[in-house]
């Protein structure tokens, strides 16, 4: 079955293949759940995450395959992206650094060999990450998504453009932009 396009998935999952489903969930968990881990909170991600794949279940019957698979299941995410923005318009914009998790790791000293280079590259490595996470939350949502959509998707800028009811020229634009932004915003960690 791993051999099976994505629309060849879903048409076995219409048909009742859960193991089908499964392997596109496989195949699209990642990226999906980054698109959302770094535009909000670990919690909004989450429940977005789980709402996209909602969607897409509820709406699997609808599919039709005239485009790639990708390019629908970012769309589904770009719309439940939206309608939490709307949600939330009351409140600022959540600091994404409150969803930055730590790898989970415990760093033992002797395996460092007390070697105080590792110690500055864990810390600068953290910095950086956390500075990413701080300059895309400062960046216009239009720009964010965009950005988020071209690194986190196989999208190519026309498709992310009829995605986002965008002109292909404001898709550049808005992706130039944001480059420059997070070019600034990075640059003591660009070396």
């Amino acid at each position: 079955m791993a051999e099976q396009n994505d629309d060849q998935l879903m048409s076995l999952y219409n048909s009742g293949s859960m193991p089908a489903f499964e392997l596109l969930y496989a195949r699209h968990r990642a990226p999906l759940y980054r698109f959302f881990n770094r535009q909000m909170n670990h919690a909004q991600a989450q429940d977005a995450f789980q709402e996209t794949w909602s969607k897409l279940i509820a709406g699997a019957a609808r599919y039709q395959p005239k485009g790639l698979f990708t390019a629908f299941l970012f769309r589904l995410a770009h719309n439940v992206l939206v309608d939490q923005q709307r949600k939330r318009m009351r409140s600022p914009l959540d600091q994404l650094s409150q969803g930055v998790q730590e790898d989970g790791q415990i760093v033992d000293p002797d395996s460092l060999n007390n070697s105080m280079v590792n110690v500055e590259r864990q810390v600068m490595h953290a910095e950086a990450q956390k500075k990413l996470y701080d300059t895309l939350a400062a960046l216009p949502l239009n720009q964010r998504t965009v950005w988020l959509l071209k690194q986190e998707s196989v999208l190519t800028l026309a498709q992310i453009a009829e995605l986002t009811e965008t002109s292909l020229e404001g898709v550049k634009s808005r992706l130039r932009y944001a480059n420059e932004k997070l070019r600034a915003g990075l640059q003591r960690y660009v070396r």
